[in-house]
């Protein structure tokens, strides 16, 4: 039975992650803790196998995502339909900020998938339906194989809902932090969640596992 697999990589911390900003696709730079958190999540990943490496082009995957790779002497894929969900003129607030000019949306995290962020954003529907076909397409062309995907947290938050088939409002496990990353694997039998990284932004590497 072939398996494959995939493991997502979120990028490490930028200001704006430490400050609760909505980023979506502005592209902030990895701060001081997130370039450790780079370096950390290279380390751990250092001994696998990976038949390459692929990344969101926002700079603070890319960093991520070529510190990684260095370590690992493989080049990056750079592949745009890996960004962020696009939160609109939303991008640079607080949650609060958000919540203040919109009252009634005070969830707008848990909203459905054709709930658009701001005027100017995406739906998580757009959203998936964007990195969908990336994703698609590094399972075929890495067929049999392991493969990095450098990207975001919402993003692949959603996504992991999608190829797990779940609700949703289902959680997976725990929010993935900065740094830290989820592996999914394939096959003609199913797919399932091999291990799931839910320990703190400074760099816990305690992982829990699932098969579903």
């Amino acid at each position: 039975m072939s398996i494959t697999r995939l493991v997502f990589l979120r990028h490490g911390q930028t200001d704006w992650n430490h400050t609760h900003r909505l980023q979506g696709q502005a592209d902030v730079e990895l701060d001081a803790v997130g370039v450790r958190q780079a370096h950390a999540a290279a380390r751990a990943l250092a001994g696998r196998r990976f038949a390459a490496v692929y990344s969101s082009d926002l700079g603070r995957a890319l960093v991520t995502a070529q510190t990684v790779a260095d370590d690992l002497d493989l080049p990056v894929s750079v592949d745009a339909r890996l960004q962020e969900i696009h939160v609109g003129s939303w991008s640079g607030k607080t949650r609060a900020q958000v919540e203040a000019e919109m009252p009634l949306y005070a969830d707008w995290y848990l909203q459905g998938r054709d709930f658009r962020r701001s005027d100017s954003g995406e739906t998580m529907a757009e959203m998936v339906e964007r990195a969908m076909p990336a994703i698609e397409e590094i399972l075929d062309r890495h067929d049999g194989q392991e493969t990095l995907v450098v990207g975001h947290g919402f993003l692949f938050s959603k996504l992991l809902q999608h190829v797990l088939n779940l609700s949703e409002d289902s959680r997976v496990i725990g929010s993935l932090g900065n740094g830290h990353w989820s592996e999914v694997a394939f096959s003609e039998h199913g797919t399932w969640l091999v291990s799931h990284n839910v320990g703190a932004l400074q760099g816990d590497w305690s992982t829990g596992s699932v098969v579903r």
